[in-house]
């Protein structure tokens, strides 16, 4: 089971973080900022002042100055922390979250940040996108696999407005 907390903490980071979408490759980020600068600028201060408040202001400081992954992993873990001891930041951060996600380009993702001790063997993949033509899907990105790495036929398609 998702903690909700964990997803809404995740989807702040990717707004208020665009330099993790720049090392995918991706310019969702930025279509995103486009069209919900506002919004974003709010889900900013609303947890810069949050983590200030708590002392833990500098761990923005660093991802956004550094965004690696375990950077990012510590600013997530302390949002969702603070999310649970404070119901106020996480209803104010998830209604954000909302907005800008009624705002934005739909994104499709599956088997991201995918943890395997040892071998992977997936079987065939499709990703279907209907509606929105301005869609993204990302398939597979921050793999870490222990040893082999195995995987059938992926496809991925936009059918667009249907």
């Amino acid at each position: 089971m998702i903690d909700p907390l964990s997803v809404v903490a995740g989807t702040v980071i990717t707004v208020i973080l665009p330099k993790v979408w720049e090392k995918v490759g991706e310019n969702i980020g930025q279509a995103v900022w486009e069209k919900s600068a506002e919004a974003i600028k709010t889900v900013h201060l609303t947890v810069k002042n949050q983590l200030q408040v708590a002392g833990t202001g500098g761990l923005l400081t660093r991802a956004e100055a550094n965004p690696t992954q375990a950077n990012v992993q510590v600013l997530e873990a302390e949002l969702v922390s603070q999310m649970e001891e404070d119901r106020e930041f996480a209803a104010r951060l998830t209604e954000l979250v909302n907005q800008i996600q009624s705002q934005s380009p739909a994104v499709q993702v599956i088997l991201d940040k995918l943890r395997i001790t040892g071998k992977l063997d997936l079987g065939n993949i499709t990703q279907i996108k209907e509606g929105q033509t301005s869609a993204k899907q990302l398939l597979g990105r921050d793999w870490q696999v222990g040893s082999d790495a195995k995987v059938g036929d992926i496809t991925q398609e936009n059918r667009g407005d249907k």
